[in-house]
């Protein structure tokens, strides 16, 4: 897409055009209450203030061993002022102290209708909203009407088709499964799966899916919340890892954020110079002046399940068997990663012409 010669105005008018009229349809899940301590806030006509959801943070909850009172690691563990979270932390219940290794979790069981099944999952609970009203900020603890909204839309069908694939077998991609995340929707709020099935459902242009499929990570529960640093909520990279606090982003500015990227990059982008190659069967006579290679980093990263998120959006999958990689599920380890880079190699060679270079970018400790 990024070699693609592209109309931007087009582009752009066609992402807009899709985002505000899903917002049009979704905006009210993103609707708070402008309460200032404690204090609802009223307009001149003593209305309710209303305010634009910007993101919403989950925590994990655990269960005291010494009481079986329930812990809100949130309330429990982080210092919300120094922006720590505590290594040790006591159950507002009984008063014990402890650690994460020293509690277990809290659980919930429900009924799943996308896969028609029974769940557990580990249980987490909305803990904090930032909002705004204006151009102002406001942070706040979800109210009885965040609450309700929330229930609302749990309870609520989605209209639109989302992936429900099983998360394939391999120890990164089934890292969750211990707390019952093992569906690719599970990876989601149901507010952010919804926005996202509508939005995918109107796209018919390849620029727009990639707009979509940028977003798939950050908008996941794989988006961390750290309090105390300069970028609080991101996705640890190259895992699949869900933290004890996750941050819901909305959906809308995520995406209107990127937009303004991509459209930035596409005018400032020179076509004619890329090709990407597939296989020496499909391009026999190629030759290349230049080529730039960012290999496989052995057992470092597990590329196809870690792809899995997005691929099942596309509906289109890695076939891993000749996916250069160390991986004990797929059954190669480093005499079939040598072969498999062995083969890519001379490929390079074979193509490449007389006299030119090749930049080869790798990294791995062993």
């Amino acid at each position: 897409n990024y070699n693609t010669p592209v109309d931007v105005d087009a582009f752009e008018r066609e992402a807009k055009r899709i985002l505000e009229e899903v917002e049009q349809e979704c905006g009210w899940m993103y609707e708070t209450y402008h309460v200032l301590e404690g204090q609802l806030q009223t307009d001149a006509f003593g209305q309710p203030i209303k305010g634009r959801i910007n993101y919403t943070v989950w925590s994990d909850v655990f269960v005291c061993p010494d009481c079986s009172g329930e812990i809100i690691f949130w309330e429990a563990a982080v210092d919300q002022e120094q922006g720590k979270v505590k290594d040790t932390f006591t159950c507002p219940t009984c008063g014990a102290e402890h650690t994460k290794r020293s509690v277990e979790r809290a659980w919930e069981v429900k009924f799943d209708p996308a896969i028609n099944e029974t769940v557990r999952q580990a249980k987490q609970v909305p803990v904090l909203i930032n909002y705004s009203v204006g151009n102002k900020r406001f942070d706040k603890r979800p109210d009885e009407h965040d609450l309700a909204l929330i229930n609302k839309i749990e309870e609520m069908e989605i209209p639109y088709w989302f992936p429900t694939d099983r998360m394939p077998e391999g120890e990164e991609s089934r890292r969750n499964d211990i707390i019952g995340l093992t569906h690719v929707h599970h990876f989601y709020t149901k507010r952010s799966l919804w926005i996202l099935s509508a939005i995918n459902h109107k796209i018919k242009k390849p620029q727009v899916q990639l707009l979509f499929n940028s977003q798939l990570i950050n908008i996941s529960k794989l988006n961390r919340y750290r309090p105390g640093v300069s970028f609080p909520y991101n996705p640890l990279s190259g895992t699949l890892y869900i933290g004890s606090q996750v941050s819901e982003s909305n959906v809308f500015t995520a995406y209107y954020n990127k937009l303004r990227r991509l459209v930035s990059a596409f005018k400032n982008t020179s076509y004619n110079t890329a090709l990407s190659v597939k296989s020496s069967s499909e391009n026999a006579d190629l030759t290349c002046d230049y080529i730039f290679t960012d290999p496989p980093f052995g057992n470092n990263i597990m590329y196809s399940e870690l792809n899995f998120l997005w691929e099942s959006w596309l509906k289109v999958k890695t076939n891993n068997v000749s996916e250069a990689i160390v991986n004990k599920t797929q059954r190669k380890g480093l005499t079939e990663y040598q072969q498999l880079m062995e083969a890519c190699f001379k490929e390079y060679y074979r193509i490449l012409k007389p006299g030119r270079w090749m930049t080869v970018e790798f990294s791995n400790s062993q």
